[in-house]
């Protein structure tokens, strides 16, 4: 296992390049067919192909954008049995455990593979939950489900797990960002006991204040300028904001983790072009 997460982490390596770019594969090399979250050797070879032109020196599993896809499984279901009658799917059990299988073979030996998951509410808004219905217990049973999901790819190469937390998932502000913490102790669990790298993927400080009593080796904040990366009291990835991605500059640093995602309406020459100014 190529393990360029931990070693970008104790120093050994000058800097790691990581692109989140779900959205820029299935459109541009899976052509947005209906079988990208159906057929797991397509969806594995889509992401492979996507890295050739990119470089990342990680590749996330992105299982917000699989929940999605099979969001009609809750649609008679309340709070986290809506998560419950998704997980209960043969077809999207099958679909992860091969395509994040056929990843960690085709890929792990010189990228890290991670499992990319939502927060829970997030999880439970795009299922159909409504915000105002979110309580404790709720993200508490939802955080327990995905841990369950996670132990599932325990004997894979798997780098870490990252946990996203977008403010544009979020449909009101009723859902206590405390009380998610806190029900997400159980995620930093499994990834410690694993050995896998605990991530946060936030869009701003603030959501890194209110969630530090989790315990997590990288926060990824692609709002933040490559400037502002080193006055980080923790370690911290970011650079590749929408700033860079309509055309801003981007300086000659060492030691930092350049992290984004690869906006989904951007012109794929685009892509190529702001990827060549990578370090």
């Amino acid at each position: 296992m190529a393990e360029l997460i931990k070693s970008w982490l104790a120093g050994d390596i000058p800097k790691l390049r990581w692109l989140a770019f779900e959205d820029y594969a299935r459109k541009v090399f899976g052509n947005d067919h209906e079988g990208w979250y159906r057929e797991p050797m397509r969806y594995a070879a889509g992401l492979a192909d996507a890295n050739k032109v990119l470089d990342s020196q990680v590749v996330s599993f992105d299982f917000a954008a699989v929940f999605t896809a099979y969001a009609d499984l809750a649609a008679d279901c309340e709070g986290s049995e809506r998560v419950s009658a998704v997980l209960g799917d043969e077809g999207f059990r099958g679909f992860c455990k091969d395509a994040v299988g056929a990843m960690a073979h085709q890929l792990s030996a010189k990228v890290d593979v991670v499992l990319r998951l939502p927060s829970p509410s997030a999880l439970l808004n795009f299922l159909g939950e409504d915000s105002g219905n979110i309580d404790f217990d709720m993200l508490d049973d939802t955080a327990t489900l995905l841990a369950d999901l996670l132990r599932g790819f325990a004997e894979l190469s798997i780098a870490g797990v990252v946990l996203v937390f977008s403010l544009g998932d979020r449909d009101s502000d009723d859902v206590d960002l405390g009380d998610e913490s806190e029900a997400c102790e159980v995620l930093q669990g499994v990834a410690g006991h694993y050995d896998w790298v605990f991530a946060l993927a936030l869009e701003t400080m603030d959501q890194a204040e209110v969630l530090s009593d989790l315990s997590v080796d990288l926060q990824l904040i692609s709002a933040l300028s490559i400037a502002e990366l080193a006055g980080q009291d923790a370690a911290t990835g970011g650079g590749l904001g929408e700033t860079f991605w309509q055309g801003g500059g981007l300086p000659a640093v060492n030691g930092v983790c350049v992290y984004g995602e690869i906006p989904a309406d951007l012109d794929p020459k685009v892509v190529v072009e702001r990827v060549a100014l990578l370090p």
